[in-house]
């Protein structure tokens, strides 16, 4: 079963949809300054903020030529399986309406969706998932066994570590190539971070890829390294890296925003990929966002500058 939905349909020219999305991109940009500025209303759920996200994602690869669809399929996979995740978390807590409200986008493939929906509980779900996305990974028994031994959120890790690792040994577009290798370098310093935090070390938890070393990663894990966290966090960013004690979301939200900067400047300056590529992030950044002010009950706007994503 396809873990993406096969779409038969002809699409549009690139240089066509980018057009349309340079347009949707502009109104993305200010909808997101109104919640910077403004604190704009939120959501009235996480639930339907991801609807939103999901919704946008399907009408954009609707939108796409199948050999559009081809460079972007690994980059809507990387969403899709959060999107899993969530279904699974929400199969778990017995949410059925949940589920049933994720599966109604078309941006999984069909024979999952039905499979996920007939499923009488969570651990045939996860087989069905790692079934899925086998023909991406060749070999989806070890998220499987990440299950068994750390439930759900020992299955993401390993499943979205093995998916980061196989698409970089493949041969995807530039511009999907460096988002990808920016997104493992957020994720391997987000680890470090976790590491040195809550002096734990892992040194599989650390996905090749990127461009930060990961022996060196793994030496700055055991010997508890901050000195190198910092200046690895100021290579990536170009900027200081956050205090310590500012934490976890702090030091998350200045990564995610150097990412979305070097998306941004590639999306300005680069070709029509670059272009539909920082409209794709840009969409998760403004959820990423609304998100937060809906989880930050009311907080006034300038106090939460610091944990939002430029």
């Amino acid at each position: 079963m396809d873990l993406l939905r096969e779409i038969r349909a002809d699409g549009y020219p690139t240089d066509y949809l980018a057009a349309r999305v340079r347009g949707r991109r502009a109104g993305l940009l200010a909808a997101d300054r109104r919640v910077r500025t403004a604190g704009e209303a939120p959501a009235e759920s996480d639930a339907a903020i991801w609807d939103a996200l999901l919704a946008e994602f399907d009408w954009l690869r609707r939108q796409m030529n199948p050999s559009l669809r081809n460079v972007f399929a690994p980059v809507f996979t990387l969403f899709s399986i959060k999107t899993l995740v969530l279904c699974l978390r929400s199969m778990a807590a017995e949410q059925r309406d949940a589920l049933e409200r994720l599966l109604r986008h078309e941006l999984l493939g069909t024979e999952l969706r039905d499979a996920l929906q007939r499923a009488p509980g969570t651990g045939t779900a996860v087989a069905i998932v790692a079934a899925a996305i086998a023909p991406s990974l060749g070999d989806a028994r070890g998220a499987e066994q990440a299950y068994a031994e750390s439930g759900l959120k020992g299955f993401e890790s390993k499943l979205t570590r093995d998916y980061l690792q196989h698409v970089t040994s493949t041969r995807p577009h530039r511009a999907v190539r460096r988002f990808f290798a920016a997104f493992i370098d957020l994720r391997n310093l987000m680890t470090l971070y976790k590491h040195l935090r809550w002096q734990i070390d892992d040194p599989a938890a650390f996905v090749p890829g990127g461009t930060l070393d990961t022996g060196r990663l793994r030496e700055a894990s055991a010997q508890g390294d901050g000195e190198y966290l910092d200046s690895a966090v100021r290579r990536v960013t170009g900027e200081p890296a956050a205090p310590a004690a500012a934490g976890q979301v702090a030091l998350e939200s200045r990564l995610l925003a150097s990412l979305t900067r070097m998306l941004r400047k590639a999306g300005r300056d680069g070709d029509d990929v670059d272009l539909v590529l920082d409209y794709v992030w840009c969409t998760y950044v403004h959820a990423r966002n609304r998100a937060l002010y809906l989880h930050a009950g009311g907080m006034d706007a300038e106090v939460l500058q610091p944990e939002l994503i430029a």
